[in-house]
């Protein structure tokens, strides 16, 4: 037994002491200026680290020799041989402030900038630098600072009466292991995360890590080395200078017209094989301020890699600033290079040079051929014949590959310890030295960190196994659970109390008995209760769904029944905001009806490409009326109108008891979408794939003492594409028919999204402005289009400070055509963004192509609409 454990103790001792050792120092300038995040690498064992804020940077590795590589932007890369011991060793550095040469290059007249064909051959090889690898792991350390910046004076007196320090610092630091294999699948495994103050309690790297600037876009920027980067930017050569024996060119990019979505600042390319050495570039996105610096070095024979990344990010919203700054140093790099692939690709600008004889297989699109002739062969090639012969291997790749249209497969996991590495552990592990100030954070934070945990857990356990019922929670709506997978939801008692003049004030109270099995079945079933003061009617509903399958090819079915009340167009009028309106404008647009009705319903998803689905319904409907005069504020200029609506096809009323047998087909077609896989769910990217939509509407006369008789059809389709670099443009066109001479009630005519309230829809063509809910309904033939145009600059976001703000400027265009309509026409201008989170538009409606009303809506952003 002493034997043990004496061989255990003198394991520990070896195994702490081979570790105990390696090179630590300080990185200045040669003036003595500190320089924070400068890049190390060690080429033998392929890993490397940053310095910290101080500049203090510190290498564990084992006794040896070993050559690193010391890099910070505008700096003269150093590389000094080092041989460790079995001590730590102190390795200050003082780096040589960059001279670039401008060697004998002179512009003249319009004789072009070297940076054109530098940069055309660096965007012709941009895929190629993709493709160069077949797989590769590295460790990604990531540390996260961020502050707040700005408070507004309300807010920070209140902030400091409630004891919250305003001006702390949180930190995040996280270890993950990253994998990535060709084409497109990529996994991280989360290894170690602490945290030291209020800032999120998660870490992600891989969404900073797992892009490229070899990409056309870069978290939706252009980059440039887009394929139409020269649409986007100016790029200026501002010199060179050797790194390593490489000629290195410095290029300034500068975006023809600044603003949101793209970039500015200098890319570092190297010579002959235009590969990225390093970039400093800065872009706002809505208004927000993103500067991006990345620093490459040679991991694998000619293929370079990324191994210090650094983001900041600041900007400030509704008066309040924040800025958050991430250092990702990427080691320990492990990469299989393309064995098809040489990087000595002789490229040849036939734009400037004299282009070289074609090759024929590339233009025959014969992948393999071509490969042999350009990296076997070493023929001499043309840009554009080398980007077409790129594409091709790529896309001869994606279709050998089971699932094509899948254009990515991510795995993310959090190792179930990674929370709980105390200081020991990260004082080895971490390769980035803490600041003394991030020190005291933790020690700050350390003492109650796990405390915390441990009780949101209990917490979390606690609400797992159900509160007890209070009284109170009838008021505020809570859940109840009656068994391991069985549930009872109910709602809030006073968000259902609603006003109309039908019902006059009413409550809408129900609940949700909700039932999941371990796999892909799952059951919903709500009762609902809804009683009018004015009315003294109750309407009860029963409402219930059965989902089975997985999420991508589910089914869905549906039932409904009951005495209820419902909106001629249903779901048009949001019942609190109706509210508000009619007790304090005394303006009521809601028009109900009641019904005793059964439905059913079948929904199914196929693959996301196609949705179909179908249902039926028996409904005996009848009409009613106003029942209350009430509102809060009464004015002698208005008067509450009918509740029933007025339409210019038809006279609306006088139904009671009319039964209908009704049944619906619809479909939803997205034929071109593309998906993502994310832990092993397939997600859809609509991207600007267009969707289809066909509804088939009949009333069956006879049918269970049916008296509708009709037939409707509706085609549709909705999309969006790019203008070029100034404007995107947004469709929503419908069409549709009834045929024959129809029998139906007005509830069963095609509606449209009618608004006369001063809010605008959230989605930018999802309703029309100005029009009158119910005046144009139609039973006869129609068409209705929604277009919108977002501009990249148009009238005063020509000004550089406005876009930076990230104000933006829409235009649209809105069209109904019906036999009564009119030629019905909106045309408004939309001032988008305001405060990041506003939108107001005016205006104008024409009939018959005159000029008939102008108003003003506001809304949200229009990016919070969007659902692509």
């Amino acid at each position: 037994m002493n034997r043990k454990l004496t061989l255990l103790l003198l394991f520990f001792l070896i195994g702490s002491s081979v570790m105990a050792q390696g090179i630590r120092g300080t990185i200045k300038s040669d003036d003595g200026e500190i320089l924070p995040f400068a890049s190390i690498y060690v080429k033998e064992i392929g890993t490397g680290t940053s310095s910290n804020l101080d500049g203090f940077y510190e290498l564990r590795l084992r006794p040896g020799n070993y050559e690193l590589t010391f890099q910070f932007l505008g700096y003269e890369t150093q590389v000094k041989q080092v041989r460790v011991t079995n001590q730590w060793q102190t390795l200050d550095i003082s780096m040589t402030t960059q001279v670039v040469s401008l060697g004998t290059v002179v512009v003249t007249g319009k004789q072009e900038d070297p940076s054109y064909t530098i940069m055309r051959k660096a965007i012709a090889k941009a895929k190629f630098h993709l493709l160069q690898y077949d797989e590769y792991s590295a460790e990604v350390y990531m540390k996260g600072t961020g502050q707040i910046t700005k408070i507004p004076w309300l807010f920070r007196k209140t902030l400091e009466k409630e004891g919250v320090d305003t001006s702390s610092v949180f930190t995040s630091e996280s270890v993950s292991r990253i994998e990535f294999e060709r084409p497109n699948t990529f996994r991280e495994t989360v290894i170690s995360v602490r945290t030291a103050g209020e800032g999120n309690d998660n870490a992600d790297p891989a969404s900073f890590i797992s892009s490229s600037f070899y990409l056309p876009k870069v978290d939706n920027s252009i980059s440039p080395l887009s394929p139409r980067a020269f649409s986007y930017y100016k790029f200026k050569y501002e010199g060179s200078f050797k790194d390593r024996g490489y000629e290195i060119n410095k290029i300034r990019v500068t975006p023809r017209s600044p603003g949101d979505d793209v970039f500015e600042g200098e890319i570092y390319i190297r010579e002959d094989f235009w590969n990225i050495h390093s970039l400093d570039l800065q872009t706002s996105i809505m208004g927000f301020k993103l500067r991006v610096q990345q620093i490459f070095a040679p991991i694998e024979e000619e293929i370079w890699m990324p191994v210090t990344q650094r983001y900041d990010f600041s900007g400030t919203i509704l008066g309040f600033g924040g800025s958050y700054n991430y250092l990702a140093s990427v080691s320990n790099y492990t990469v299989t290079a393309n064995d098809d692939l040489d990087a000595s690709v002789i490229l040849v600008d036939e734009k400037i040079e004299e282009a070289p004889e074609e090759i024929k297989a590339i233009e025959s699109k014969n992948v393999d051929e071509g490969v042999e002739e350009v990296f076997t062969n070493d023929k001499e090639v043309s840009r554009k014949q080398f980007r077409k012969l790129m594409k091709e291997y790529e896309k001869q790749e994606r279709q050998e590959m089971e699932e094509p249209d899948l254009i990515s497969i991510r795995t993310y996991k959090v190792d179930s310890m990674a929370y709980r590495k105390d200081s020991a552990y990260w004082a080895t592990i971490r390769p980035v030295p803490l600041t003394t100030k991030e020190v005291k954070g933790y020690q700050k934070s350390d003492s109650t960190y796990f405390a915390e945990k441990e009780k949101a857990d209990a917490d979390s356990s606690r609400l797992e196994k159900g509160d007890k019922f209070k009284l109170k929670q009838v008021i505020t709506g809570s859940y109840y659970k009656l068994g391991k997978r069985l549930r009872f939801d109910y709602d809030n008692v006073l968000s259902s109390l609603r006003y109309n003049t039908v019902e006059g004030w009413n409550f809408d109270v129900g609940g949700t008995f909700l039932w999941r099995n371990d796999t892909t079945a799952r059951v919903r079933i709500s009762p609902n209760l809804r009683y009018g003061l004015s009315s003294n009617e109750l309407y009860y509903r029963l409402q219930g769904q059965f989902g089975i399958g997985e999420r991508e090819q589910r089914n869905t079915f549906r039932f409904s029944g009951g005495h209820y009340i419902e909106q001629y167009n249903p779901g048009v009028l949001d019942d609190f905001v109706n509210t508000f309106y009619t007790l304090l404008a005394e303006r009521n647009f809601m028009s109900l009806y009641e019904k005793d009705y059964a439905r059913v319903s079948w929904a199914r998803r196929f693959n996301y490409r196609l949705t179909a689905s179908a249902s039926v319904e028996w409904a005996n409907r009848s009409e009613l009326f106003n029942n209350t005069g009430f509102s809060i504020i009464d004015r002698d200029d208005m008067r509450f109108r009918p509740n029933t609506p007025f339409n210019e096809e038809t006279v609306v009323g006088g139904f009671n008891n009319s039964k209908a047998f009704i049944t619906s087909v619809n479909m939803n077609i997205r034929p071109w979408v593309k998906f993502r896989s994310y832990n092993g769910r397939v997600y859809p990217v609509y991207g600007n794939a267009p969707t289809f939509r066909v509804r088939y509407r009949k009333g069956y006369s006879g049918v269970f003492d049916s008296t509708a008789d009709f037939d409707h059809l509706e085609v549709g389709s909705e999309f969006d594409f790019s203008l070029g670099v100034r404007a995107s443009i947004d469709f929503d066109i419908s069409a549709g028919q009834f045929f024959g001479n129809p029998t139906l009630e007005f509830m069963d005519y095609k509606h449209f999204q009618g608004n006369r309230f001063e809010f605008a829809p959230l989605d930018v063509t999802g309703g029309y402005r100005l029009l009158d809910y119910y005046q144009n309904s139609t039973a006869r033939e129609y068409v209705s289009v929604f277009s919108h145009v977002r501009f990249r600059k148009f009238l005063f976001t020509q000004l550089p400070m406005l876009r930076f703000s990230g104000l933006k400027e829409n235009l649209f265009v809105n069209y109904l055509s019906t036999p009564t309509s009119d030629n019905y026409t909106e045309v408004g201008y939309t001032i988008d963004n305001i405060f990041r989170v506003l939108r107001i538009e005016f205006i104008q409606s024409f009939r018959n192509w005159k000029a008939a009303e102008f108003g003003v809506r506001i809304g949200v952003a229009s990016i919070f609409g969007d659902d692509n």
